[in-house]
């Protein structure tokens, strides 16, 4: 009973807790480097879930597979999710950087802000890293070091 509930509730919950960590983390970085306008608080909010929501969709495919190599495995090295961290911030800075599918996202706020927002994605590697590392940090801390299927470690 106990991996399943730990695969229906506590793995998702992990996976999007981290992806809207990612989502800040790139998006601070993105306005600590004037790439986009900052009205406020809640402009920060708004433009860090919107990066999560596609952090989330493009980096799930790779997610899934090394969560799953993960849970059989009882892969629980923080390094290790760390690393799938980074790929799929490499991945999310391969495909959705000035693609023109995911500039339509900054086009649904334009009337909140009155200009258009994020217009496009800017393409600073280095954010989608950074962003990547903290995904893989927060998803350790909330379900990675407990990862396994299988009957859980005895210590004697």
């Amino acid at each position: 009973m106990s991996a399943l509930l730990r695969l229906v509730f506590i793995v998702p919950f992990a996976y999007l807790a981290a992806s809207a960590a990612a989502g800040l983390t790139i998006y601070g970085a993105w306005r600590s480097s004037d790439s986009v306008p900052m009205d406020g608080q809640l402009e920060l909010i708004l433009g860090g879930l919107l990066v999560a929501m596609a952090f989330a969709a493009v980096a799930f495919p790779a997610s899934l597979i090394g969560l799953i190599i993960a849970e059989i495995f009882r892969h629980r090295s923080f390094v290790g999710f760390v690393l799938l961290g980074l790929l799929n911030g490499y991945i999310l800075s391969w495909t959705v950087a000035d693609n023109q599918a995911f500039s339509q996202f900054g086009a649904l706020f334009q009337d909140f802000f009155g200009e258009t927002f994020l217009r496009r994605f800017p393409v600073s590697t280095t954010a989608y890293l950074a962003g990547g590392s903290a995904w893989g940090l927060v998803y350790w801390l909330l379900a990675g070091r407990h990862s396994g299927l299988g009957e859980p470690d005895r210590q004697n």
